[in-house]
C-alpha cells in the first residue's frame, strides 16, 4: 500500500473495526464494544458507488426484494460520508429489459445517476430511491463507466454492490486489471448480494487484482454493513470476513500458506485431530490433510459485521439469523454456532454466557460449522444424461473435494468423430455440478496419472484434433471453478491448450509446459517456445 493510501486507511475511522486479536502486527488483544451496529467516517477518496438493477435485483429473498435491501445500504453510506465528500452514483440494467433482442442495448445499459461532485446528500437519496431493476448486468462497462467519472492522478476507489455476474461476456476482472494499470491509485472493492460460486470468485477477482476488499451479504443487514466496511481498508487484515482473516481462508492449504507468509510457523501443537500452529495471536487448526478447518482470534476480533467479545445473541441473529446450533457445556456457557451467510458452509461459532438472546459472545472461532449436511446417496457408476454431451465414457475417478467431500468425475467423448467432450461431476449428494464443455476429437479425453496433486486440482488431457491440452478442475466452495472457455471452445482460463500437465515433482504438484508456435514463415516452419506455469494458489503463472 502506497503513502497515500497509507494516510486514507488512517483516516477512516469506524465502529465496527477494532484493532485488536489476530492483528498482523501481533499487538495485544483489546475487548470489543457490544453490539456495534453503526459505523463513523470520517474520510473517503473519491468515490464511484455502482448499484446492481438487473432484473434479479427484484427477487424477494433478502427479506424483501433485493433492491430494497440496495437502496437502503447504498443510502447508509451516503448518511455516513462526511459532508462534501466526492461521490458519484452508477447504475445498471434500469434502460432495457432481459430479452434476447434487448442484449446488445442492455449490455451498454450503465446511467451515471449522481456525477462525481460535493455530494448533496438529498438528492442522492433521491437518485437511489429511484433505481428500477429490469436490464442485464455489463458489470465491465459500469467499471469503465465509474473509472471515467474519478480522477486518475490521485487515490480513488469504485464500490460495486452486485447479486451475480458479469451477463455480457467481458471479462470484469480483465477491465479492473486494466484500469489498475491506467489508474494506479485506483481501488475497486465489490460486494457479493446473495452471490456464491462463480459469481462470487468473479467479484473477488476484481477486488483482489486493484487492491479492494470483497465481501459477501446475505440479507440487508449484512449488506448495509458490509457496504460500510468497504471505506475501512484496516478491515481487511483486522476482521473477520466470512472464511476469510488477513487473506487467509479456510480451504487453504498450508503448503500455499507458508509460501505466501514466511514466518508462519512449523511449531505446533495437537488439539484432538487437528494440528494447530499460534501465530500473531491466533491459533490456525489444520486436518490431517495440511487443510485449514479453523481460524481462532484473539477474544479482541470481530466479525466484518461488529459482532465479538461483548455483543448479544440477539446483535448476532441480527445479522446471521437464527442459530445453527445451541448447546450448553459443562462450564456453564453455551456454544452457539451462526452461518456466516457464504453460501459455502462457513459459520461463526461462539462461545457465550447467558441465557436466551440477552446471553453475551466471549470469543468466536471461524470454521466450516454451519453446513448442514446433505443426504448422502450411492454414487452413480456411470453419468448422468447432460444435454448434449454424448454418452461414451472415457474415464472416472473420484475426487476428495475440501467442501463437497467425495466427488466422481466422469469424462465423456464423442468417439469417432470431431465432437464436444464433457466432464461431468456428481457429489455424494446426487447433485450435478455445472457440466464442462471442450472440443475433443475422437475419444481424446482423459485423466493424468495420477488425476490430483497436493493441490487439491484435478487433471484432464483433451486434444481438439491437433495438439494436447490441459483442463483443470480447481475446487471452489460449490464445485469447481469455471474454465473461462472462450468462443473456439477449447481454450480458457484453466483450459490450456497445446500444454501438458508435468509431474508431480518433488513438491507433489505439477506444472503445466504451454507451447506456443510464431507460424513464421508459415506453421510447419515456425519458432516453437514453451513456458512453464505453476500454482501460486489462485492461478497458474509463469
Amino acid at each position: 500500500m502506497n503513502a497515500c493510501r497509507r494516510l486514507l486507511a488512517a483516516a477512516v475511522l469506524t465502529t465496527i473495526t477494532v484493532l485488536a486479536g489476530c492483528s498482523v502486527e501481533g499487538s495485544p488483544a483489546r475487548v470489543a464494544q457490544p453490539a456495534p451496529t453503526s459505523k463513523t467516517i470520517t474520510a473517503i477518496a473519491p468515490t464511484a458507488l455502482i448499484i446492481d438493477a438487473s432484473d434479479s435485483m427484484l427477487i424477494a429473498d433478502a427479506p424483501g426484494a433485493r433492491i430494497d435491501a440496495a437502496r437502503s445500504a447504498a443510502t447508509g453510506l451516503i448518511d455516513a460520508i462526511p459532508a462534501g465528500s466526492r461521490l458519484a452514483i452508477l447504475t445498471y440494467g434500469t434502460g432495457t429489459g432481459n430479452t434476447r433482442g434487448e442484449r446488445r442495448a442492455g449490455c451498454r445499459d450503465v446511467s451515471v445517476l449522481v456525477p462525481l461532485g460535493a455530494v448533496d446528500k438529498n438528492s442522492a437519496r433521491t437518485a437511489v430511491n429511484g433505481v428500477v431493476p429490469r436490464g442485464f448486468t455489463p458489470i465491465a462497462e459500469s467499471l469503465k463507466r465509474a473509472a471515467e467519472q474519478l480522477p486518475d492522478d490521485t487515490a480513488a476507489s469504485i464500490v460495486l454492490i452486485s447479486d451475480g455476474e458479469d451477463t455480457c461476456g467481458t471479462p470484469p476482472c480483465d477491465v479492473a486489471k486494466e484500469l489498475k494499470r491506467s489508474h494506479p491509485k485506483l481501488s475497486i472493492s465489490t460486494v457479493g448480494f446473495k452471490t456464491s460460486g462463480d459469481a462470487s470468485d468473479q467479484l473477488r477477482c476484481v477486488a483482489d487484482s486493484t487492491g479492494g476488499m470483497f465481501v459477501g451479504a446475505a440479507n440487508g443487514a449484512q449488506l448495509a454493513a458490509r457496504l460500510l466496511a468497504t471505506q475501512d481498508e484496516k478491515a481487511q487484515s483486522t476482521v473477520l470476513n466470512g472464511p476469510s482473516f488477513n487473506g487467509i481462508e479456510l480451504g487453504d492449504r498450508i503448503i500455499d500458506i507458508r509460501r505466501d507468509h514466511p514466518d508462519f510457523p512449523r511449531s505446533s501443537t495437537r488439539d484432538g485431530d487437528l494440528t494447530v500452529h499460534h501465530w500473531h495471536d491466533c491459533d490456525w487448526a489444520f486436518a490431517g490433510t495440511g487443510v485449514l478447518v479453523e481460524i481462532r482470534p484473539g477474544s479482541g476480533t470481530t466479525t466484518i459485521d461488529g459482532i465479538g467479545r461483548g455483543s448479544s445473541v440477539a446483535d448476532a441473529t441480527r445479522f446471521y439469523g437464527k442459530p445453527v446450533s445451541d448447546s450448553d457445556n459443562a462450564d456453564g456457557t453455551r456454544t452457539v454456532v451462526f452461518d456466516a451467510g457464504t453460501a459455502d458452509g462457513t459459520g461463526y461459532r461462539t462461545r457465550v454466557q447467558g441465557a436466551g438472546s440477552s446471553g453475551r459472545i466471549l470469543d468466536v472461532v471461524v470454521c466450516g460449522c454451519a453446513a448442514r449436511p446433505a443426504p448422502q446417496t450411492p454414487l452413480p457408476d456411470s453419468p448422468p444424461p447432460s444435454g448434449t454431451c454424448p454418452t461414451t465414457v472415457n474415464g472416472t475417478t473420484d475426487v476428495k473435494h475440501p467442501q463437497l467431500g467425495t466427488v466422481r468425475v466422469f469424462l465423456v467423448a464423442p468417439g469417432d468423430s470431431m465432437g464436444e467432450g464433457c466432464v461431468i461431476s456428481v457429489t455424494g449428494s446426487g447433485a450435478v455440478l455445472p457440466v464442462i464443455k471442450v472440443g475433443v476429437y475422437d475419444d481424446s479425453l482423459s485423466f493424468y496419472s495420477p488425476a490430483s496433486d497436493i493441490t487439491g486440482n484435478t487433471f484432464v488431457k483433451y486434444n481438439p484434433g491437433r495438439y494436447d491440452g490441459v483442463i483443470v478442475l480447481v475446487p471452489t466452495p460449490t464445485g469447481f471453478a469455471d474454465p473461462g472457455v472462450d468462443e473456439s471452445g477449447y481454450m480458457g482460463k484453466l483450459m490450456f491448450y497445446y500444454a501438458e500437465a508435468k509431474g508431480p515433482g518433488s513438491d507433489g504438484r505439477y506444472v503445466i509446459e504451454q507451447s506456443s508456435n510464431n507460424c513464421t514463415p508459415d506453421c510447419a516452419g515456425g519458432t516453437i517456445t514453451k513456458k512453464t506455469l505453476r500454482w501460486n494458489g489462485h492461478d497458474y503463472v509463469e
